[in-house]
C-alpha cells in the first residue's frame, strides 16, 4: 500500500522540493516544475487505539545504500499528521528530516526550510551506516499540538523539530519510501546492512511510556523490490529489519 503525497521539484543540477521531501539543495536555474510522487512500499502499522496514546518514540539503524551516487528514498513515520525521519540522496547521504508542520515553522539552526512545512536538516546529515536515533512524539502545550523531537544518541539530548495541531489519526512507519514515479533511482539497501526498527515506546494516557511488544503491527509489503526481515514481535522491545529482496 502507498499513501501518494504530490511534489512540484525543481529540475537542474540538483532539485529543491516544496511539497514534500525531494531533496535539500535548491537549484540556481529551475527548469520547468514537474509532479513527483512518494511511494510507501513498506509500512509497519500500529493497530493499537491510537487515541490513547499521547506520544510514540520510534528508534531507527540507519542502512547502507550500495547505488548511492543515484539513489533517494526515505525512511520514517507518520504520528498523526507529523512526518519524520531519515531521507536519502546523494547530496546530504542520510540526514534527519521532517513534513507536515502547517501552522509555521520555528526557527532551528540545523533545520532551514526546504519546504513551507518542512526541512531536509543539513545540520543532522550525512548520518554513519548503523547509527541510532530516536524520533519522539509528545502532545505538548496543554495537549493542544504535537511536538516532535529526535535524539541522535551523541550526547546532546533530544533536539526539537516541529509542533503542530493534530489532525488526521494515524501512526504508523514507512519503512521505505521511494520516488521511483518521478524517475528517482530506488535505494538498494543490502541485507546485510539492512534499515532497523530498534524500538518503539508509546505514551499512555497516564503519562507513562510503555515499550511495544507482542502483536502491535500489521505489516505491508507491496514490492518484491523491498522485504522485511528477521520480525521479531515477540521480542522486547519488537524490532525487525527491512532490505532489497
Amino acid at each position: 500500500m502507498s499513501r501518494i503525497r504530490l511534489l512540484f521539484a525543481l529540475v537542474a543540477a540538483t532539485l529543491l522540493a516544496v511539497a514534500v521531501p525531494a531533496t535539500a539543495a535548491p537549484s540556481p536555474n529551475p527548469a520547468k516544475p514537474y509532479g513527483v510522487e512518494g511511494l510507501y512500499l513498506l509500512n509497519s502499522r500500529y493497530n493499537g487505539d491510537i487515541g490513547a496514546t499521547r506520544g510514540w518514540q520510534v528508534t531507527w539503524k540507519v542502512p547502507a545504500v550500495s547505488n548511492g551516487k543515484d539513489a533517494w528514498g526515505a525512511v520514517g513515520e507518520w504520528y498523526y499528521n507529523l512526518e519524520s525521519g531519515i531521507y536519502y540522496n546523494n547530496d546530504v547521504g542520510w540526514a534527519v528530516y521532517f513534513f507536515g508542520d502547517d501552522n509555521g515553522l520555528e526557527n532551528n539552526p540545523d533545520c532551514t526550510p526546504t519546504w513551507s512545512t518542512g526541512s531536509i536538516c543539513r545540520g543532522l546529515s550525512h548520518l554513519a551506516v548503523g547509527k541510532q536515533l530516536t524520533f519522539t512524539y509528545e502532545y505538548c502545550k496543554s495537549d493542544s499540538q504535537i511536538c516532535l523531537y529526535v535524539d541522535l544518541q551523541d550526547g546532546k539530548g533530544r533536539r526539537f523539530l516541529a509542533s503542530d495541531k493534530r489532525s488526521t489519526v494515524e501512526m504508523y512507519a514507512h519503512d521505505i519510501e521511494t520516488f521511483a514515479d518521478g524517475n528517482r533511482v530506488e535505494p538498494k539497501i543490502p541485507c546485510d546492512k539492512p534499515t532497523k526498527m530498534v524500538k518503539q515506546s508509546v505514551k499512555g494516557t497516564d503519562g507513562k511510556w510503555t515499550t511495544l511488544t507482542g502483536n502491535k503491527w500489521k505489516f505491508e509489503d507491496t514490492s518484491p523490490r523491498y522485504q522485511f526481515r528477521n520480525v521479531k514481535t515477540s521480542a522486547n522491545p519488537a524490532n525487525w529489519e527491512s532490505c532489497s529482496g
